[in-house]
């Protein structure tokens, strides 16, 4: 019968270990000294050799003959422990063995001495799989078992294995085998199997197995069903996988911000049935190479990549920029991320090339002056410039005092046209809202009522917006405000344009619609102030594009580009709550029959 080539070609003795020379030395000078423990833990990735030392080392604690630690292969406990004939060696999987009475019976089995060799060997491979209360009826025998017995205990999720066991055990890493060793090993099997491997193919076998010899070896017998001439083109064709210059021009698609050819070799690869994930994960390492060799000695860090690909990655990384390669991978992780809560898989990387072929806008900060509030005289009035044939705010026009002639007001100095309508950019960040701000109502008198003179120290302020001519129309807060407020009064003074807003973020983001299509709006005078609920406060304080996005159209609709920030109704921290008496009062006030306890006494009205 055909073994496979893992199985045929597994070491005997640990000479014949591959890549892993500090744990081989350690144990051969163990069973050379006599200082055999009573425990051991192996850990590590799959095919790196954990069960291979498990067995080897419990050939070379029974041998016959050991030679300087190792087993000689020749004897009869050896040759007895190779063709399972001899039960003092016992091999358990605990992926399948995982209850609490496995592991009773296994320790019953630990009082009965070896009926051959010198010790009796549990190999209990895919430890972690144990359930708790198997761990915990494993764990006085793991402590102090038989003079007889010796436990290996093997896993590859070592975070899994109670802190209890490995404590009581020897434990030993196994890390991923270099690629060279098993490129080696790999051409020394194919030679005496007969094959001819070209040192491509060995060193395409070694990067594809990624630390794992049996994996590589897996891999060559493979391709040897096919044919004894095992090149490149065979390996990539019998492993599944396709030449990996598709990420190139994808990168290279995505760094001219051409999204149309992005998307275009996207939509190829799905017709040859790629993996939507799995090509985002390749993107993602694909953009790791390229950050790797943008640093300084970037060529050291590379790894995993054929000496092609790693030239491609060096004249690259560079012109890409670090920047720009970390911004993509945390586009990549974001869909990557979406796409295990179940978002289609396709749409949310097309996504994420499309946002990646917009350039990275990071706005320069602002001036410390122009993030200072500005004083309220310091702004200029809209009474003193043309206004827009549609202005924002406008509550209708308001007529001017009787008392006061509009033309005898000196006219402020007009500001230019780059001041009167800021960049939206660089508006102040969403606002949060105070936690005790003054009423609106008290901060605003009626409209009909006049306005009471300014303080003398403000006598260089521009006038009030009230004593503008009656054909010119004002903004609906500006003349009770003189300071930044930050909650406005619900149906006080509606922003009418807002509408408008939301019908063009509809068509401009469809997420945000989401959150904004029942959404209104209200200006306080300094900002308009958006009720979308909390949802879409936690949404918007962390979405800086979106900000910059209403904040354009904002500009765009009304002409005037103003900061934004979250609404919230008036509550008790604006005005005083009433108490239970004063709502007793009133319904007294009402004819109604009430009871008011005060303290021992009743009153009756």
């Amino acid at each position: 019968m055909y073994r496979a080539l893992y199985r045929k070609w597994r070491p005997q003795r640990f000479e014949d270990v591959v890549g892993q020379w500090a744990i081989v030395a350690a144990l051969k000078n163990q069973v050379a000294a006599g200082r055999v423990g009573h425990a051991y833990l192996f850990t590590g990735v799959r095919g790196t050799g954990k069960t291979t030392c498990a067995k080897i080392f419990a050939k070379a604690v029974n041998c016959l003959d050991p030679q300087n630690g190792d087993p000689c292969g020749q004897c009869a406990v050896c040759r007895g422990i190779d063709d399972g004939s001899i039960l003092d060696v016992v091999e358990m999987d605990a992926a399948s063995n995982n209850g609490v009475d496995d592991i009773r019976d296994l320790r019953d089995e630990t009082a009965y001495t070896p009926s051959i060799c010198r010790y009796k060997v549990y190999i209990i491979d895919e430890v972690h799989m144990l359930s708790t209360a198997a761990f915990n009826a494993l764990l006085k025998t793991l402590e102090e078992p038989p003079a007889h017995v010796i436990f290996i205990l093997a896993t590859t999720e070592i975070q899994k294995v109670p802190a209890t066991i490995r404590s009581r055990c020897q434990r030993y890493d196994f890390t991923r085998i270099s690629p060279e060793d098993i490129a080696g090993r790999v051409s020394q099997v194919a030679g005496a199997e007969g094959l001819a491997l070209t040192e491509g193919a060995a060193g395409l076998i070694a990067r594809l197995a990624d630390g794992a010899l049996r994996d590589a070896l897996s891999i060559l017998d493979t391709c040897a069903g096919v044919t004894g001439q095992i090149d490149e083109d065979v390996v990539r064709r019998m492993a599944g996988v396709t030449d990996r210059s598709y990420l190139f021009r994808m990168s290279d698609a995505l760094a001219a911000r051409d999204a149309a050819s992005a998307l275009a070799e996207l939509a190829a690869l799905r017709q040859q049935s790629v993996d939507v994930k799995r090509l985002t994960e390749e993107l993602i390492a694909h953009y790791r190479s390229l950050m790797l060799a943008a640093l300084p000695g970037g060529r050291e860090l590379l790894s995993g990549v054929s000496p092609e690909e790693e030239d491609l990655y060096l004249a690259k990384g560079p012109a890409l920029g670090q920047r720009e390669a970390v911004r993509a991978i945390r586009a990549l992780g974001g869909a990557l991320e979406h796409m295990a809560r179940g978002s289609d898989q396709r749409i949310e990387l097309e996504l994420a090339l499309f946002n990646l072929t917009a350039p990275d806008a990071q706005p320069a900060p602002a001036p410390a002056a122009a993030q200072a509030s500005p004083a309220p005289a310091a702004r200029p009035q809209p009474a003193a410039q043309p206004q827009p044939a549609v202005r924002p705010f406008a509550s209708g026009p308001v007529p001017a005092p009787a008392a006061e002639a509009p033309a005898a007001q000196p006219a402020p100095q007009a500001a230019p046209a780059a001041e009167a309508q800021p960049d939206p950019d660089n508006l102040p960040p969403w606002d949060e809202p105070s936690q005790t701000p003054p009423p609106l109502a008290e901060a605003a008198p009626a409209r009909d009522e006049p306005l009471p003179p300014p303080p003398a120290e403000e006598e260089a302020a521009p006038p009030p917006v009230e004593d503008v001519p009656a054909a010119q129309p004002a903004f609906a807060a500006d003349p009770q405000l003189d300071k930044p407020r930050r909650v406005a009064g619900r149906d006080i003074n509606p922003y009418p344009q807002w509408p408008e807003v939301v019908d063009r973020i509809r068509d401009t983001d469809p997420m945000l619609y989401g959150y904004l299509k029942k959404s209104k709006a209200y200006f306080d005078g300094v900002r308009v102030l958006i009720d979308g609920g909390k949802t879409f406060r936690d949404f918007i304080r962390v979405n800086k594009g979106s900000q910059r996005l209403i904040k354009k159209l904002i500009a765009d609709v009304s002409g005037i580009a103003v900061p934004i920030g979250p609404y919230e109704p008036e509550t008790s921290a604006g005005r005083p709550k009433a108490s239970a008496e004063d709502s007793l009062h009133k319904l007294e006030a009402l004819g109604l029959d009430v009871t008011i306890e005060d303290g021992p006494r009743r009153r009756h009205s």
